[in-house]
């Protein structure tokens, strides 16, 4: 995963901190992030950079929190806050200021492009358990906000369309359900792959399976199957690939090695089937 540690240096990363010591601050939040946009502005790469850091300092602290902790929730909330409620930026003639063509913050610029430059997990060697439970947890952070962002029928929620990020959650299920797992390096390697597939279960699982039953697709191949459904044309979510995903990860269950792991994949389980 390619979340710079250095970012912990950054304004931006200093103001989430103190936002998780007293969530309940939000108008302060904003204020203090306002203030960072706006000491950028007019310079465009300097607002960049600014945005850079921001989703950096998000994606690094939800790594380092437990999915099911407090702190977790207080980040997605607060994204869920600046993409729908934050007060928009505007330049001196008050216009809305804009990157990428999307307001910031509401439309959250920027974001979906650092989330993807740290969706690489290293499954090509072994990883120590800090590592596992780093990408966990990013999975269940995004899985969080994805769930957000679309309702159970599979259809997007007013003013939450910046944080639907239900691609991901087929790239990590393919990663972990459809491949071969005995290629991997070691069993942390393995129930990290695992353990992000069940934490999208978990914690949007009804969202997916909305997904799955309204056929939502992808353009192209992105959400390809993987090898051990290669004779199926899935190109998103589909009703049989929820079925498959449903029996590979009972099987999964067997092949984990740490105890935490299993849990959670037994309570992901129990998500698919309410």
């Amino acid at each position: 995963m390619d979340i710079s540690p250095t970012v912990t240096e950054a304004e931006e990363y200093k103001i989430l901190l103190s936002h998780l010591n007293n969530p309940e601050k939000t108008d302060a939040t904003f204020e203090r992030l306002q203030t960072c946009a706006k000491s950028a502005f007019p310079d465009h790469d300097k607002l960049e950079a600014h945005l850079g850091k921001l989703w950096n300092s998000f994606l690094h602290l939800a790594s380092q929190q437990s999915h099911s902790s407090k702190e977790q929730d207080s980040l997605v909330k607060l994204l869920q806050t600046l993409d729908a409620e934050a007060p928009s930026i505007k330049d001196a003639d008050g216009k809305e200021v804009e990157v990428d063509g999307h307001a910031v913050y509401n439309d959250l610029p920027l974001f979906g492009q650092q989330a993807r430059e740290c969706w690489n997990f290293p499954d090509d060697k072994e990883v120590d358990t800090k590592t596992r439970d780093t990408w966990i947890n990013v999975n269940a952070f995004v899985a969080r906000l994805t769930a957000a962002a679309v309702n159970p029928h599979g259809g997007e929620r007013q003013g939450y369309n910046a944080l639907d990020y239900s691609l991901y959650g087929v790239w990590s299920l393919r990663s972990a359900l459809e491949e071969d797992l005995s290629n991997l390096p070691a069993k942390t390697t393995s129930d990290a792959s695992i353990g992000a597939a069940a934490v999208w279960m978990l914690y949007a699982g009804p969202t997916l399976k909305g997904l799955s039953d309204s056929d939502k697709t992808y353009s192209g191949k992105v959400a390809r199957s993987g090898f051990k459904y290669k004779d199926h044309e899935w190109r998103g979510y589909t009703k049989d690939r929820w079925e498959a995903w449903t029996k590979e990860l009972t099987q999964a269950k067997g092949l984990v090695q740490d105890d935490s792991i299993k849990e959670l994949v037994e309570r992901a389980l129990k998500a698919m089937k309410q």
